[in-house]
């Protein structure tokens, strides 16, 4: 009942138009990525859809000044791509596509993303340092660039830091707050879930900063930093959350999906062994090699 309460209380905020009043960056970032999946692959969405969705780009474009300029300049080139259409039926009609646009080379290779997989621990030892204004940039970036659900990129961070709140936020953690307190910064990870649906999307929030989460940790690795990922999420992972929300001030149209502990760590973890691959995937069907 308290989840469904929450969900009621955050659809508001995206009924009708209000969503382009409360959050129009976040409704530009879903319906130009649902544009341009149209136009990769216009059997995908039907073309009422897309229409509805160039309208409603449109709408934010020309009525709200508050769009970052790179998000602005994707949205109006999706946009454009769409008005320039040639190719119908279930072709795709991306530029690129049909100029046969190739694929960059990844700046780092396979086996050299596969040693710092590898390398990733959870570490719960830490250096009482504080966090740069830089570390956390690049930590917030790291979470900006995973794939949410979408394109809805819904989740911001907090970083908690002041001795006596850090106490009181690694008591709510279950099973962390041995050592949660001892780490420099606890960092939680925040959706405005408002414009997910309920209940079809109600995990969705939770895996897009699971994806956020994975992403801080392999940054974190390659800074000198150490991670650990408390299993701690609303209605139900979070011990005293209306206290915590309170503390925090966090509104109660957001869903706290996540923590991790994080600042400088020395401590080292030896290697955790791995079930060998081929003992952990199948073919077509569960069991069948």
């Amino acid at each position: 009942m308290q989840e469904i309460g929450y969900f009621l209380r955050a659809k508001k905020r995206y009924i009708g138009d209000a969503g382009l009043t409360n959050n129009p960056n976040l409704v530009l970032r879903k319906k130009a990525h649902h544009l341009e999946r149209y136009l990769f692959a216009p059997d995908s969405y039907t073309a009422d859809f897309a229409k509805n969705a160039a309208e409603e780009i449109e709408k934010i474009l020309e009525s709200c000044n508050s769009i970052p300029v790179a998000q602005e300049k994707w949205a109006r080139k999706i946009l454009g791509e769409f008005k320039a259409r040639t190719v119908k039926a279930s072709f795709a009609i991306c530029p690129m596509l049909k100029n046969n646009a190739v694929r960059g080379q990844p700046p780092v290779s396979a086996e050299k993303l596969m040693e710092l997989l590898r390398h990733r621990r959870s570490r719960r030892a830490f250096i009482s340092e504080p966090l740069t204004k830089d570390e956390k940039i690049a930590i917030c970036n790291a979470a900006q660039y995973a794939p949410s659900s979408c394109n809805r990129q819904t989740i911001n961070l907090l970083f908690v830091e002041e001795p006596q709140l850090k106490e009181f936020v690694a008591s709510t953690v279950p099973g962390g707050y041995q050592f949660f307190s001892k780490a420099p910064c606890i960092l939680l990870l925040i959706s405005d879930a408002g414009d997910y649906r309920y209940p079809e999307d109600r995990a969705v929030p939770y895996i897009d900063g699971a994806a956020a989460a994975e992403n801080i940790y392999l940054l974190c690795e390659t800074m000198g930093l150490g991670c650990c990922w408390g299993s701690y999420s609303s209605f139900g992972g979070i011990i005293r959350e209306r206290e915590l929300r309170k503390k925090l001030k966090i509104p109660d149209t957001h869903l706290i999906v996540g923590c991790l502990a994080v600042g400088k760590s020395s401590q080292v973890v030896c290697e955790i062994p791995r079930e060998q691959a081929e003992n952990r995937f199948w073919n077509n069907y569960y069991g069948n090699r």
